[in-house]
C-alpha cells in the first residue's frame, strides 16, 4: 500500500471543458459539483506527490499499487471513497477477482481513462458500476464476468475491440450514446433492461445472447451487426436506428414484440434478416427512402405491422416470403396491396444485403401458400384464404408437368402426373379451384351453345321449326338427363349428344352450386 500524506488530492473536473472538447454534456451529476461547477476528489495524495494514486500520470505510478489501492478504496464503506472520477488508469489486472463492498454505492468511473489494457475475466463485480465518458484506449477484455449490479457505459469510448463474450449483466445496462469501435457479445446474458440508444458500433456481435427484458436501440448506429440466434425475452427496439446493408437477426426468438420504424439505409438499402425467426407482434415499417427488405424464410409472423397508415401498392414486394407461419398476421389490414400484386407474396425486389439463394421451387411456393392459407383461415379472413388456396393449387400443378416429360419415369407415373395435371387444369378452368362461381356460368353457356351448333349440324330441320330451336334443344338437354319436351326428336345422333350434354350439365350445375356456397361462404 502507498502512504497517504494527508494532503488531499489537488484534482478537478470540470464538467464544461469536457462539454466544449466533445460536444455534448457530461454525465457528471450536478450534486457532486463545488460551487465552481466542478468535481474535486476526495482522495489523499501519496506522500511526496502532488495527486493521488488516482490521478497520476500513468507512467509515474505502479499499475500493481492502483489497483490494490482500487480495490482497497471501493472496499471502504461510503460514495467519497468510491468516486475515480477523471482517473487515468495503465494496465488494469483484476481477473478473478471478486470486487464488493458491504454497502452499494457504486463504482464511480465516470471520464476516467483506461490507458493500458483492462482484463476483467472472470471477475464478479457486485457493486453498481459507473464508466459514463469513460475513454478506453486499449482493449478491455471482460470475458465471463459477472456484474451483479447496473452498468452504465453512457458517452464511453472503446477505441479498440472490447469483449464481453459469456458476461453475465445480472441488472440493467446503460449505454447510451456509447461509441464502440468493435464489440463481442457473444452469448452474453442480461438480467435487467438494456439500452444502447443512440450509440455507437462499428461491429456489433450479439450472437446468441439472453436479454431477459427490454432492449433499446433507438437511434444506434451499426456498421456491422449480428444478432443470430439471440433470445429477446420481452420487447426490442430498433426505431430511426442507422444500419448497414445486412442486420443478421436469423434464429432469433422475440417474446413480446420487434419494433423497426424509420430505419435509416447507410447504403442505401439493407436487408433485415428475420429467416427462422419468431415475431408475435411488433412493427416491420419501411423507411421514406431507400429499398429496406425483411427476409421471413421459414419465420413465424404473428400480429405484426408492415405499414403505417395507408400501405405501399408494392409493400409485399419489400417481404421475402418462404414458408412462413402466420400465426395471428391480419392481412385483412392490406388487402388493397395484395389485391394488386393478384395475391402473389413471394416476389421480392433484389438487393445487395439479401442472401442469395436458389430460385423457390414450385413445391417451395406450394408450401407458402398453403401455410398463408392456414394463418388466413386461423384468423377467419376467408377471402385471403380462397385467394392463397387458388396460388396453391397453381404450383401443385406445376409440380406434375415436369414428371409427365421426364422419359426417365416409368410410364405410370407419367400417366398419373398428366392425370393429376389435367384435372387441375380443369377445375381451375371451370371452377377458379371452386373459388370462381362466374367461370361455372361462362363455361355453361358456352357448353349449351357449342351443342347448339353440334345439333345444328347431325339435325339439318331445325326442332320446332325454327333456327333458335337448337338453342331451345340444347338448353333443354342440359338441364336434364333424359331428353324429352314438346318436340319429339327421334334421331339416335341427337339423343346421344343430349344424353352427353345432359351428363356435363348436370356436373356443371352441381359444381355451380358448390362453388356459388363456398364464395357466399368466404
Amino acid at each position: 500500500m502507498v502512504e497517504a500524506s494527508g494532503d488531499r488530492c489537488p484534482f478537478t473536473f470540470d464538467p464544461a471543458e469536457w462539454r466544449a472538447e466533445n460536444g455534448q454534456s457530461s454525465p457528471l451529476d450536478g450534486k457532486l459539483l463545488n460551487e465552481d461547477g466542478v468535481w474535486r476528489c476526495p482522495h489523499d495524495a501519496p506522500e511526496g506527490a502532488d495527486r493521488c494514486l488516482f490521478h497520476q500520470p500513468v507512467d509515474a505510478k505502479d499499475d500493481r499499487a492502483v489497483e490494490e489501492a482500487l480495490l482497497s478504496k471501493i472496499d471502504t464503506i461510503g460514495k467519497e471513497p468510491k468516486q475515480f472520477i477523471g482517473a487515468r488508469f495503465g494496465t488494469l489486472d483484476l481477473d478473478h477477482r471478486i470486487i464488493e463492498c458491504g454497502d452499494n454505492h457504486k463504482i464511480d468511473l465516470r471520464h476516467a481513462r483506461f490507458e493500458g489494457e483492462t482484463n476483467l475475466r472472470y471477475a464478479i463485480v457486485r457493486q453498481p458500476l459507473s464508466l459514463e465518458g469513460a475513454l478506453f484506449q486499449q482493449r478491455p477484455i471482460c470475458t465471463e464476468v459477472t456484474f451483479e449490479g447496473e452498468v452504465y457505459l453512457s458517452k464511453a469510448t472503446f477505441a479498440e475491440p472490447v469483449r464481453f463474450v459469456e458476461a453475465e449483466f445480472a441488472a440493467g445496462v446503460w449505454g447510451y450514446k456509447t461509441t464502440f469501435a468493435e464489440a463481442n457479445f457473444h452469448m452474453a446474458r442480461f438480467g435487467g433492461p438494456v439500452d444502447f440508444s443512440e450509440a455507437t458500433f462499428d461491429k456489433a456481435h450479439f450472437r446468441e445472447a439472453e436479454f431477459e427484458t427490454v432492449v433499446r436501440f433507438k437511434l444506434t448506429t451499426f456498421s456491422h451487426a449480428t444478432f443470430s440466434g439471440s433470445r429477446f425475452g420481452d420487447r426490442v427496439y430498433f426505431d430511426q436506428a442507422t444500419v448497414p446493408h445486412r442486420v443478421n437477426l436469423q434464429k432469433t426468438v422475440i417474446g413480446a414484440s420487434a419494433s423497426f420504424e424509420d430505419l435509416d439505409l447507410a447504403d442505401g438499402s439493407c436487408c433485415i434478416d428475420l429467416r427462422e425467426t419468431a415475431i408475435p407482434d411488433g412493427r416491420l415499417y419501411l423507411p421514406e427512402h431507400g429499398t429496406l427488405v425483411y427476409d421471413l424464410t421459414s419465420a413465424r409472423l404473428g400480429n405484426v405491422e408492415l405499414a403505417d397508415g395507408e400501405p405501399p401498392t408494392a409493400l409485399f414486394d419489400h417481404f421475402r416470403l418462404l414458408h412462413t407461419t402466420f400465426d395471428g398476421f391480419d392481412f385483412g389490414s392490406y388487402r388493397e396491396a395484395l389485391h394488386s400484386a393478384e395475391w402473389c407474396i413471394h416476389d421480392v425486389v433484389e438487393i445487395p444485403g439479401l442472401e442469395a439463394t436458389r430460385p423457390p421451387s414450385d413445391g417451395d411456393l406450394e408450401s407458402t401458400y398453403l401455410k398463408a392459407k392456414n394463418g388466413a383461415n386461423e384468423i377467419g379472413d376467408t377471402k385471403a384464404a380462397a385467394e392463397f388456396f387458388r396460388r396453391e393449387m397453381l404450383y401443385r400443378r406445376e409440380q406434375y408437368w415436369p414428371t409427365v416429360l421426364d422419359p426417365s419415369e416409368p410410364i405410370t407415373a407419367r400417366i398419373a402426373a398428366a392425370g393429376r395435371w389435367g384435372a387441375n387444369t380443369l377445375l381451375n378452368l371451370t371452377a377458379g379451384y371452386g373459388e370462381r362461381p362466374s367461370r361455372v356460368i361462362g363455361v355453361s353457356v358456352g357448353t349449351i351453345l357449342v351443342f347448339s351448333g353440334l345439333f345444328a349440324i347431325a339435325q339439318p330441320i331445325p326442332p320446332y321449326e325454327m333456327p333458335i330451336g337448337y338453342l331451345i334443344l340444347s338448353l333443354e338437354s342440359f338441364i336434364t338427363l333424359v331428353l324429352g319436351g314438346a318436340e319429339d326428336v327421334g334421331s339416335p345422333w341427337i339423343r346421344l349428344l343430349a344424353q352427353i350434354e345432359g351428363f356435363v350439365g348436370a356436373f356443371l350445375i352441381a359444381l355451380f352450386v358448390f362453388t356459388l356456397t363456398r364464395s357466399i361462404h368466404r
